[in-house]
């Protein structure tokens, strides 16, 4: 059985090391590895200084699966080269479309903007407001398909500051004045004065900028937002609830994932690039934190970012 079980893992597509855990001897390897042009000692010094879910070796890229057994590391390693090609395409693709409609997407808006201030009849005037509303949008859709690129790419490196959250907070709310009264939502602040954490300033603006934004659009007549910020454990934990119409469990793993909606037969109604959630969860990520999620239907939600402090 033994010698059964060897043949097909020496036939296995997956890399397969199995190492003993208290000396690094390594046990057995099958030959993919050597296939692939790789080195099992130079991988697993990798490995096991690392611990990394994936590997980039020699322009090759694999997933790495780690358990283990009787006293033994075993790695099970994938290659997902094709996989990581195509993701990279996508996205280089994303980010070039975006730059190349940015310009001409400002010029229509401009010139729209233009024709409005300009024009006496209201029923002319209708048909261009409605032309620099699709246009706004159209912005929006493109600034954030630029920041999603950013942050995927060598600029979403964190530039690491000495940050008043209470003050970045008050300037978000301040810029959202304007959506807060038009949806009568109230937004308090309760954040400790000159509460501090170390993070990327411009970052974590945008990434609250998205939240509030949400917690404005999908909140009830009258409703209510807070913005807190406190201390636990090794993190500083930033959170946004709201009294809005919640989310329901089964759509809550989700929610981070680009253009997702939750409820589509609303999305036309209520307007949005299906992105803020994604940069949230990016941003989070690039800050080597995390994003928590608590909601109810009819209950509202709270977001919260936890950053390593």
């Amino acid at each position: 059985m033994l010698d059964l079980f060897k043949r097909i893992v020496d036939r296995s597509p997956y890399g397969v090391i199995v190492v003993e855990k208290h000396q690094g001897k390594i046990l057995y390897t099958n030959p993919i590895l050597h296939e692939w042009g790789i080195s099992e000692r130079e991988l697993l010094k990798f490995l096991l200084q690392e611990n990394p879910s994936e590997v980039e070796l020699k322009n090759r890229f694999f997933k790495i699966t780690k358990f283990e057994e009787d006293g033994n590391i075993i790695f099970l390693i994938e290659e997902i080269t094709p996989l990581k090609t195509y993701q990279r395409a996508k996205k280089d693709f994303v980010a070039n479309v975006s730059h190349e409609l940015k310009t001409p997407i400002s010029v229509i808006s401009s010139i729209a903007e233009t024709l409005y201030l300009e024009e006496k009849y209201p029923f002319k005037k209708r048909f261009l407001e409605r032309i620099l509303k699709r246009t706004k949008e159209m912005e929006a859709l493109v600034e954030d398909l630029l920041i999603l690129a950013a942050l995927e790419s060598k600029e979403g490196k964190v530039i690491w500051e000495d940050i008043n959250l209470k003050k970045l907070a008050e300037e978000v709310v301040q810029n959202l004045k304007e959506f807060t009264d038009e949806k009568n939502v109230t937004i308090k602040v309760e954040i400790p004065d000159n509460f501090r954490c170390r993070c990327d300033g411009h970052k974590i603006s945008i990434l609250l900028k998205n939240l509030v934004e949400n917690a404005i659009k999908y909140n009830r007549e009258g409703g209510q937002v807070w913005i807190k910020a406190y201390r636990s454990g090794k993190y500083t934990v930033l959170e946004v609830s709201d009294t809005g119409i919640g989310i329901p469990k089964k759509h809550l793993p989700f929610i981070f994932e680009r253009f997702y909606r939750v409820d589509k037969s609303r999305s036309r109604e209520i307007r949005g690039t299906g992105l803020g959630l994604s940069i949230v969860k990016h941003i989070a990520l690039i800050h080597g934190g995390k994003v928590e999620v608590e909601s109810q239907p009819g209950n509202g939600s709270t977001f919260r970012i936890l950053i390593p402090q």
